[in-house]
């Protein structure tokens, strides 16, 4: 019986840190002037790109930032998204 209360009890206390987790990283671009239309796709390597990066972001990885694209997993470039 104490095994399974100090189970729930952990379990418990890794959901709400998870949410805590979520919440912070979903603030975290408020304020610093980072907001969706910055955010695009980096063509990092011939066949390699990220997806929802920022320039900055991109340029760490010495890719080419492509505003409003997304990165094609099949192609492995970055692409225009569809509105």
């Amino acid at each position: 019986m104490r095994l399974k209360t100090s189970i729930g009890v952990l379990a418990a206390v890794m959901v709400l840190t998870l949410s805590a987790c979520g919440q912070k990283k979903a603030g975290m671009g408020e304020g610093m002037g980072m907001d969706k239309s910055e955010m695009g796709c980096c063509q990092h390597g011939e066949n390699a790109c990220a997806s929802d990066v920022t320039k900055s972001q991109c340029d760490q990885m010495a890719g080419k930032f492509h505003k409003d694209h997304m990165c094609s997993t099949d192609a492995g470039k970055c692409t225009r998204k569809e509105r």
